[in-house]
């Protein structure tokens, strides 16, 4: 089925339709709440949350301007987003923390297990984490994630050099107690 055909089922309120959706991107949806930090206790609101307003705004998606995929992905971004806000407030001393000098250190991520690494991310301050998502993850310029969390591109390029820091800092420590590739 397309997915005019099926938009236009959804909007309809065919069940078959909306099942299908919901259970084609799921899976996704469910990783990107992850990738976020998300605790598992909280996931199932939120990506209830995330369908509530897929099907609410269906009549809203316009094929012209991308595929249904990148709007579901854009529409769970912001929705995760403005959920970290809700649970707990961004604050102002935290987005302007100083960057401290970069380790010169390389690490070899191939050692570690992708698993262990977005526990890494997740383990992340929320607002270094949310940075580095949207800018490593999702391809967002720092002017746009300035724009979506109200900060300033300094603000995120900074938040941004806070998380590879202290992403660089446990792998190094990793490396450094031996634990390095056996993770």
């Amino acid at each position: 089925m397309d997915t005019a055909t099926l938009i236009q089922k959804c909007l309809k309120g065919n069940a078959r339709s909306q099942q299908w959706l919901y259970e084609q991107y799921l899976p996704y949806v469910l990783a990107i709440v992850r990738r976020f930090g998300i605790s598992p206790s909280e996931e199932r609101d939120l990506v209830q949350d995330i369908f509530i307003a897929v099907f609410q705004g269906l009549d809203r998606f316009n094929p012209k301007k991308g595929d249904l995929h990148q709007w579901i992905r854009g529409l769970a971004i912001h929705k995760t987003i403005a959920f970290q806000r809700k649970l707990q407030r961004l604050r102002a001393e935290e987005l302007l923390a100083g960057e401290q000098a970069a380790l010169t250190t390389s690490i070899d991520l191939s050692f570690f297990e992708a698993e262990y690494l977005l526990e890494l991310i997740a383990q992340l301050p929320v607002g270094a984490r949310t940075v580095f998502n949207l800018y490593v993850v999702d391809g967002y310029t720092h002017e746009e994630i300035g724009k979506m969390l109200d900060i300033s591109p300094v603000g995120s390029r900074s938040q941004l050099s806070r998380a590879k820091k202290l992403l660089r800092e446990a792998l190094e420590a990793q490396k450094t107690e031996g634990r390095y590739g056996i993770i």
